[in-house]
């Protein structure tokens, strides 16, 4: 029988995967629309989920020493080497992509808006930082989205191909491999 993640870390892990798709998506759908009201609101709803993928992260990594850590799956050096680097990279990427796009707003002298609240800047920020915070926000946030899909079909190859039980140990339904 498959070990699983606890609930928490389950629902952590999916929270933040949706908070991302969302704040990405609306950075994309973003850029489609004209200058405006209404593209004003999508980017405060973009700014809100991305400040909500901070928090999130970070309280499911504050939640890590507290979760039964699994045993790693079988497999070889090299796998498990890539799975933790590229674990780290998605930790790394979900602290980062936020802390940026929120000093590039306050770079350029806003709050940052989380549904309906203002945070302000903690400290100056220097004007002439917004557009390279920008690029290196933009920059950040598609290699996250590279490192999550590649996050996503490492859990399906080792589901389908290696039938190891690997995504059942994250979701809370299902069959386990050794039922399927």
């Amino acid at each position: 029988m498959t070990a699983r993640h606890d609930f928490t870390t389950q629902a952590l892990h999916w929270l933040v995967a949706v908070a991302i798709a969302l704040a990405y998506g609306l950075a994309l759908w973003r850029d489609e629309l004209p200058k405006g009201d209404f593209r004003n609101v999508v980017t405060g709803l973009h700014m809100s989920a991305g400040v909500l993928v901070l928090a999130l992260s970070a309280v499911r990594i504050a939640w890590r020493p507290f979760s039964r850590a699994l045993p790693p799956v079988d497999g070889s050096p090299l796998m498990q080497a890539l799975a933790k680097a590229g674990h780290l990279a998605l930790y790394v990427a979900m602290l980062a992509v936020p802390v940026v796009g929120m000093l590039m707003v306050w770079a350029k002298g806003r709050p940052v808006p989380f549904f309906g609240l203002s945070i302000p800047a903690p400290f100056a920020i220097g004007s002439g930082l917004a557009k390279p915070l920008e690029e290196v926000h933009e920059v950040t946030a598609n290699f996250m989205m590279i490192m999550a899909g590649l996050h996503a079909a490492a859990a399906i190859g080792h589901q389908v191909l290696l039938k190891d039980g690997t995504l059942a140990r994250m979701v809370p339904f299902g069959r386990r491999a050794e039922q399927a």
